[in-house]
């Protein structure tokens, strides 16, 4: 996300803006048991602190720049705002993410991705909750799909190259995720996975997603 610091409010709220509707974010504890975003284990490279996440406090955490948001929050920011959250859970345990999203209503605004077993937990915790795994063949889609119940498959680039792999997510009444970010991510690439069958983009440019959409 290139248009606000990311994992901020301001981000989601400027792809919201241009056209997104769904947002990745990414969830991490604090010493004290809060859920807080940040993608790195430290607050180093995105504010203008230092240290690890799961040795400051949420107090610590408040004082930096750019403010730094809780995973309660940003849920209730995308429930207001009617976007759906793509939860990256990088370090914080399935009951308190589960608890977070049950407590703010949004079992079926969310998709979760991660390691298929913490998956199959958010399945069992929040009975409806979309799920989005990855696959290591075709035969794995219905697999994961079924067990799951996951109405979304991330492929990789290579993957979806295969029409195969589609017709599999399709078969299992799913939709085909992609991330492009890195040199990738633009518009023409943005228009091939498309017209190779992806239905939700990963991207920092949600304003020309949502313009070739």
């Amino acid at each position: 996300m290139r248009m606000a610091p990311e994992n901020t409010l301001l981000a989601y709220e400027r792809a919201a803006e241009a056209g997104a509707d769904l947002v990745e974010l990414d969830v991490r504890t604090t010493r004290d048991g809060a859920l807080v975003l940040m993608h790195d284990g430290t607050v180093d490279r995105t504010t203008d602190g230092r240290g690890a996440v799961a040795e400051l406090t949420l107090r610590d955490v408040r004082r930096l720049r750019p403010r730094v948001p809780t995973f309660a929050e940003a849920l209730r920011w995308g429930k207001r705002r009617g976007v759906r959250i793509d939860v990256d859970h990088k370090a914080a345990t399935v009951e308190a993410i589960a608890g977070e999203i049950r407590r703010a209503g949004m079992v079926d605004r969310v998709v979760i991705e991660g390691p298929r077993e913490r998956l199959a937990r958010f399945v069992a915790l929040l009975p409806g909750v979309d799920t989005m795994p990855k696959v290591t063949s075709v035969a794995d889609v219905g697999e994961a799909c079924r067990l799951l119940r996951a109405r979304t498959v991330r492929l990789s680039l290579a993957q979806l190259a295969e029409p195969e792999y589609v017709a599999a997510v399709r078969a299992a009444g799913a939709r085909v995720s992609v991330t492009i970010l890195g040199a990738r991510d633009n518009e023409a690439t943005m228009r091939e996975v498309i017209r190779m069958g992806a239905r939700i983009i990963e991207t920092d440019y949600p304003e020309v997603a949502a313009r070739v959409r």
